[in-house]
């Protein structure tokens, strides 16, 4: 049984904004709730869809996207009902934190959750017992956050019963490219609930580095909405058969391009540049002693960079590039 009390109907027609509270207490506040922004938007009779941002924190163009929708859609023109959590990670929006500063937990490496747990356990528990077990689809909004920037695009995980309708949404949403990767092994996210729901849902990689792009931001606009037509909330439109997106994938860990030791790195790529095995990336340079000669870094992989690292200072271990190729079709 969970300790979050609702304060709007998850089920009644109209525009309902409210909040879950979570619970919490500590030196400083001895008796009170950590108030996450919740709202349902209810039409007439159609699917249930569960939409998202604010998972980490320091990622932004959904937390907007989903503050606008709530403000100017109307009810009354959905065939369904939307659930929307803008900041579902509040206590890291607040703190513009990819992790929960009150327990130090990634969300999305939550599920599914604890109702006897810390606040984000409590959280991760709501949404996948009691939320999405109402929803026909989701879509989860993130960008690349403070450390990390992504050509924006959605992620889409392949494979098993819903593998077609989660393909169609990524299409609907029609990001420049899209990158497609095996059934998660990863079962603490939010993508592995909705597959132990049976939610299709995609994901999103929104640019980055803690500012909103306003390209980002359009497309994310954009393509929610054409989800949501894609669905049948919304009516469709007539460039909507249209929309595409450029499947690519990430075939093994050698797209990864890891930092061998720390220090500051200096790129020799950007986002979009297409790549060779041995092309150089760029220098690391020794943080401490500035007579030791860079470390030349190579791609250890051919591809086109999706993903990069933001920060200079860099240690090993760290991702410094991410890579992905043409989906192959049969």
């Amino acid at each position: 049984m969970t300790r979050i009390a609702c304060s709007i109907p998850l089920d009644e027609p109209g525009r309902h904004v409210g909040h879950l509270a979570v619970p919490f207490s500590d030196d400083a506040h001895a008796y009170g709730v950590i108030p996450v922004p919740i709202a349902t938007l209810g039409g007439a009779n159609g699917p249930t869809v569960l939409l998202a941002a604010g998972v980490h924190g320091d990622e932004y163009e959904g937390q907007i996207v989903l503050r606008r929708l709530l403000r100017t859609l109307d009810p009354a023109s959905l065939a369904g009902r939307l659930i929307l959590l803008p900041a579902l990670n509040l206590p890291a929006v607040r703190a513009a934190r990819r992790t929960s500063p009150i327990d130090g937990v990634n969300m999305n490496r939550a599920f599914p959750g604890d109702p006897d747990g810390g606040p984000t356990a409590q959280l991760a528990h709501f949404v996948e017992s009691l939320l999405l077990p109402r929803c026909q689809a989701a879509l989860d909004l993130h960008s690349g956050g403070t450390a990390s920037e992504y050509l924006p695009c959605s992620y889409v995980y392949a494979g098993g019963p819903m593998a077609a309708a989660k393909t169609a949404m990524a299409d609907a949403f029609a990001a420049p490219i899209s990158i497609v990767v095996g059934t998660t092994a990863e079962t603490r996210s939010l993508s592995a609930a909705c597959e132990r729901q049976g939610v299709p849902m995609i994901a999103t990689e929104l640019a980055g580095g803690g500012f909103v792009s306003s390209t980002a931001l359009e497309i994310a606009d954009a393509g929610t909405k054409a989800v949501l037509r894609h669905l049948g909330l919304l009516p469709a439109q007539p460039d909507d058969a249209a929309r595409h997106t450029r499947p690519l994938h990430i075939p093994d860990r050698n797209h990864f391009l890891m930092c061998p030791a720390t220090g500051l790195f200096e790129p020799l790529a950007t986002l979009g540049d297409n790549v060779q095995t041995g092309t150089h990336a760029g220098w690391l340079h020794d943080a401490d002693d500035p007579a030791v000669p860079p470390i030349p870094i190579k791609f250890a992989s051919t591809g086109m960079i999706v993903a990069r690292r933001l920060p200079a200072l860099t240690r090993r271990g760290d991702y410094l590039f991410t890579t992905a190729v043409p989906l192959e079709t049969p």
